[in-house]
């Protein structure tokens, strides 16, 4: 009798895990069975168990039919759900309840479960915590000698983007980043201290169907030591674009106004209007190395011939999963400094990034 009910058990675990498996066939006649999970960047992804995750491009793929409903994204963000498949004779078909849809395998941006989608909830709205990603780097230099020298350098950036999904036209993003370096350095008893800290919050909204274009509102505070600068701060906004986008690439330039006030360490207080110019490069040089670069330039409106920039080229490369070896080099410059300090802050950091 227990030898019965366990029987019937392992029957029912089975058929319900043959219920679950779909079959995904390739144009070289092997068929693989296992579990839709997304198809994505003319990729299909299939989980199996025994052999994990595959990834099969949509190209070499002869037949599939979804078993479940899914939710197609087309280029544009418009979406639709249905039973999707791919025929023998190569169309890609969407079933609805309306009827049939053919599509055009350009035209689609990503396919996914319908519950998965759903989870994601990508048209509604996330608690201000949420879906935020990035990394944190950490470098530490002692020296001992006739000149005692000590540096520490924290570097934050993390960015929360709106939709989720892959393969959805993003909404809206938020950046912030956080940047400090500070130095002591004793010799003969005498102590100097050179302390920075910059930091900027943005919050782009994107505009037009392929969200290449966004405008963006955000605001600066820095603290640089080295100018005798207490606290300058910075809010603006103006209209961007994503000149370049391809999966390992992206160029974006953008404009638009500030408006800006200085303190200094001697009191004394620069009010102004800046223009703003500047570009941003992320690239993914290979698997395993990644280099971003930021370049923003503030004419003065309101001190002619007055202006500032700030530069920044990260490079990452990844040791695990989570840990990463990071190269940052960071250049304030103000061309109007106070007398005795120097137009430029120059910062080279290295050090472990931990990833989020």
């Amino acid at each position: 009798m227990r030898r019965c009910g366990f029987t019937l058990i392992l029957l029912l675990f089975c058929t319900a895990t043959l219920a679950r498996a779909q079959s995904l066939r390739l144009k070289d006649g092997s068929v693989v069975t296992g579990e839709f999970q997304q198809l994505l960047n003319g990729n299909v992804i299939f989980k199996t168990d025994s052999m994990g995750t595959l990834t099969f491009p949509a190209a070499k793929v002869a037949s599939f039919q979804s078993k479940d409903a899914v939710v197609v994204v087309l280029n544009g963000g418009k979406t639709a759900d249905g039973i999707f498949s791919i025929t023998a004779a190569g169309a890609w078909q969407l079933v609805t309840k309306t009827g049939t849809m053919n599509l055009q395998p350009g035209d689609v941006a990503a396919v996914y479960p319908f519950d998965v989608y759903m989870k994601s909830n990508p048209a509604g709205p996330h608690m201000p915590w949420q879906d935020w990603q990035g990394q944190g780097a950490l470098g530490y230099v002692l020296q001992e000698s006739s000149q005692n020298s000590r540096s520490l350098s924290v570097n934050f950036n993390s960015s929360r983007i709106e939709p989720t999904l892959p393969g959805m036209s993003p909404r809206e993003a938020t950046h912030f980043s956080l940047n400090m370096a500070f130095a002591t350095v004793t010799e003969s008893g005498v102590t100097t201290k050179a302390n920075t800290l910059t930091s900027v919050l943005r919050q782009d909204f994107f505009i037009g169907g392929n969200a290449r274009n966004y405008l963006f509102a955000q605001g600066g505070w820095d603290h640089i030591q080295p100018q005798d600068l207490t606290l300058r701060q910075a809010y603006g906004g103006g209209l961007g674009r994503d000149v370049i986008r391809r999966p390992n690439f992206t160029f974006s330039v953008q404009g638009g106004l500030t408006y800006v006030r200085t303190a200094f360490g001697t009191g004394e207080v620069r009010n102004g209007m800046d223009a703003l110019a500047g570009e941003k490069i992320a690239w993914l040089v290979l698997k395993h190395l990644s280099i971003n670069h930021e370049f923003d330039v503030y004419p003065s409106l309101t001190s002619a011939g007055d202006y500032r920039f700030n530069s920044l080229t990260a490079l990452d490369a990844p040791i695990s999963k989570q840990l990463s070896f990071n190269i940052s080099l960071n250049d304030q410059y103000l061309n109007n400094p106070l007398p005795g300090t120097k137009a430029n802050v120059l910062i080279l950091s290295t050090g472990l990034g931990i990833k989020f």
